[in-house]
C-alpha cells in the first residue's frame, strides 16, 4: 500500500515538470524554438532543425549568436579552430569553427552579416574539404522568434519567489 502511495505521488510530482518542459518549445516553419537553463537560470534560447545529415542550431546568449553544426558523420579534431568562410546572399564573411568531435561553434559577430542571414535562402560555411549549405527557409520569422525568446527571459531576471518554477517562454 505504501509504495502504491508513493508512485501515485511521484507521478503527481513529475507531471507538472513535464507540462512545464514542454512549455519551453515553440515551432516556426521547420525550426523549433526552445530556451535553455543552466543550475535552473536561464542561459540562452536556441533555433534548431535538421537538414542534410546536419544538425543546425543558432543559440542566442548574452554574448551574442552562435552557430552550433553536429554531424555523428565528422571525425574533428577536438579543441582545433578551423578557418571557414560563411556567406548568405552575396555577403561573405570569415570566421573560425572550434571543434568538438562530431560538432563545431561559429561565433556571428558580423551584425550586417547576421541581417543577410535573415533574409537569405542558404547560409554556406566554406571550409578547406567542403561547402556545407544550412537551409535557412522560415528563418526570417524564427530568428525574430528567437530575439523575442532571449529578450523576454533576459528580462524576467530574478524571481521573486524561489519556490515557484519561472515562466520561461519560447
Amino acid at each position: 500500500m505504501r509504495s502504491l502511495a508513493a508512485l501515485g505521488l511521484a507521478l503527481f510530482s513529475v507531471t507538472p515538470v513535464i507540462a512545464h518542459a514542454q512549455d519551453k518549445t515553440v515551432s516556426v516553419g521547420p525550426w523549433t524554438i526552445a530556451t535553455s537553463s543552466k543550475a535552473d537560470r536561464f542561459d540562452s534560447c536556441t533555433m534548431s532543425r535538421s537538414a542534410n545529415e546536419l544538425e543546425v542550431t543558432f543559440v542566442r546568449t548574452r554574448d551574442g549568436l552562435l552557430l552550433l553544426l553536429d554531424s555523428s558523420k565528422w571525425k574533428l579534431d577536438r579543441g582545433k579552430a578551423y578557418e571557414v568562410t560563411l556567406v548568405a546572399g552575396s555577403r561573405s564573411v570569415p570566421a573560425k569553427a572550434l571543434a568538438e568531435t562530431k560538432s563545431v561553434t561559429i561565433a556571428l559577430a558580423d551584425r550586417a552579416f547576421n541581417e543577410r542571414v535573415r533574409t537569405a535562402n542558404i547560409l554556406e560555411v566554406r571550409g578547406e574539404g567542403a561547402t556545407l549549405s544550412v537551409p535557412l527557409n522560415g528563418s526570417t520569422a524564427a530568428l525574430e522568434r528567437l530575439e523575442t525568446c532571449f529578450e523576454r527571459n533576459s528580462r524576467a531576471g530574478a524571481e521573486s519567489n524561489p519556490f515557484v518554477a519561472s515562466n520561461r517562454k519560447p
